[in-house]
């Protein structure tokens, strides 16, 4: 994984381009410096580590919600489901280890064992479901799928996810010290799914496990964009009525999981011309980010309407605007359209966003150029 950048001086402003470990250069690759940009993206609490390489153990937990529950989440909804703890570890393990293995190409593999179940109290909230789980989980599994036996009210959200405290120095990542997790109602694993039940919801609280951030999102927290798997992950189900799971991430996701490398990310200050590769692919600059500074970006991708993303009208560039506040990444916001932001941008069109221009060719070479400050 060579990470070798130059900065180079064209027309008067400064650019970055990659340069590859075939450079010839004898500085280690683990040496060689990342720019400042993708420097503070990597300290974030989003960037997976150890969590997103090779087998990611998870307890399933069932959380049993009394009738008389109080809690907003539930609504006084009177369903309960008669879930079994093997029933929906088959069901999950069935469906989105496939799916991380495409989204990862490979390098990330949820693996899920029954864990237990969980009883709450008429006044606890669901916090206490997930408290249950990860109290009882085994010392050698590394996050909770916790799945109440109710569902939740319609203007509450479909569940929750946290990638949970850092390993300590000591090395000890228990559950018990990370308390990673990823919670859902029982809607997704209603019998009127049948043998076919949606899992974008379940992959897409595994996705706050790993600590990636919503996107595409209101003041009020509702889901506007269709892009991503951690903003409206039923995206493609509402395109197409057979779909299951959950759309592809952004770029910027891939990086932060080391599942995009380094040297496939091109960053500019003043001034870009890079031709664009598939984000989802795995090779060629995937992700292009225009730097503010400050820790403030935006980022740069070319989405193809293919794979996970088949629910796209059509191949385009996809431009979101990305903040880190006091080191931690904000949720991310399009810039390409209106909700849900699938219209991506089409070669020709010019894109203004903050002081940037941005233009595509049809080879899906970007231009971008910062205008200077007044």
């Amino acid at each position: 994984m060579g990470r070798r950048w130059l900065i180079s001086a064209i027309a008067g402003a400064v650019s970055l381009t990659m340069l590859a470990s075939a450079s010839g250069s004898d500085e280690p690759a683990s040496e060689r410096a990342l720019p400042a940009a993708l420097t503070a993206l990597l300290a974030t609490p989003s960037a997976g580590g150890a969590r997103t390489v090779g087998d990611d153990h998870f307890e399933v937990w069932i959380c049993h919600v009394p009738l008389d529950s109080s809690a907003a989440m539930y609504g006084g909804l009177p369903l309960r489901l008669s879930l079994t703890l093997q029933g929906v570890t088959d069901v999950v393990s069935d469906r989105v280890p496939a799916y991380f293995d495409t989204l990862s190409q490979g390098r990330y593999r949820p693996v899920f064992a029954a864990g237990g179940e969980v009883t709450i109290a008429a006044d606890d909230q669901p916090q206490a479901c997930v408290d249950g789980a990860v109290a009882g989980a085994s010392d050698d599994t590394d996050a909770v799928l916790v799945v109440a036996d109710a569902e939740h009210a319609g203007d509450q959200p479909g569940g929750f996810g946290s990638g949970g405290d850092p390993c300590p120095a000591n090395g000890n990542c228990s559950i018990a010290t990370t308390r990673r997790l990823a919670y859902v109602g029982a809607s997704d694993f209603h019998p009127d799914w049948g043998d076919d039940p949606p899992m974008d919801l379940v992959e897409h609280e595994i996705g706050h496990s790993l600590g990636w951030v919503h996107s595409g999102t209101n003041d009020a927290g509702d889901y506007l964009s269709g892009l991503d798997l951690m903003s409206n992950s039923a995206a493609p189900r509402e395109a197409d009525p057979t779909r299951r799971n959950g759309p592809g991430t952004l770029a910027i996701n891939l990086f932060l999981a080391g599942w995009l490398p380094a040297k496939d990310v091109a960053v500019a200050t003043d001034e870009a011309t890079t031709k664009l590769s598939p984000s989802n692919g795995d090779k060629g600059t995937r992700l292009l980010v225009l730097d503010n500074g400050r820790g403030s970006m935006f980022t740069v991708e070319l989405l193809t309407a293919d794979g996970l993303d088949g629910h796209l009208p059509a191949t385009g560039i996809s431009v979101h605007e990305v903040h880190i506040v006091d080191g931690a990444l904000e949720p991310m916001a399009p810039m390409v359209g209106n909700p849900p932001y699938l219209a991506l941008l089409q070669p020709g069109i010019v894109l203004k966003f903050g002081q940037w221009t941005l233009t595509a060719t049809d080879d899906w070479t970007v231009t971008c150029r910062k205008a200077a400050s007044p």
